[in-house]
């Protein structure tokens, strides 16, 4: 996948915010975390009002972990290993786009 193809969470805000309060996912939602580990690639879905799939890549860009139809209002969701990069997507769009654990989601680290 190229960076157009995400709407980046790449600042403190953005990352908090993720995917709450929305409706749906028009774009894959991509969050640059400050460091590669598996604290700071935890994640949630209070608020978030449908389900979908995490992804976790570490600093190549290649998937480590993947969660698939996370549902609303889950609790400390956390990859195997530590992540660099978290992407979300639509509900069974991992599994539409043929990504597996070992992929190479991303061609380049972007930050």
């Amino acid at each position: 996948m190229t960076l157009k193809e995400f709407e980046l969470a790449d600042t403190m805000l953005k990352r908090i915010r993720g995917l709450m309060f929305r409706r749906s996912i028009k774009k894959p939602l991509l969050f640059i975390m400050p460091t590669e580990s598996r604290e700071f690639s935890t994640i949630h879905s209070f608020f978030v009002f449908f389900p979908f799939d995490a992804i976790f890549l570490d600093s190549k860009g290649v998937v480590i972990d993947m969660k698939s139809g996370i549902k609303p209002f889950m609790l400390n969701i956390t990859p195997k290993k530590p992540a660099k990069y978290i992407v979300e997507m639509k509900a069974g769009e991992a599994k539409r786009r043929g990504i597996k654990i070992g992929s190479r989601l991303l061609k380049n680290a972007y930050i």
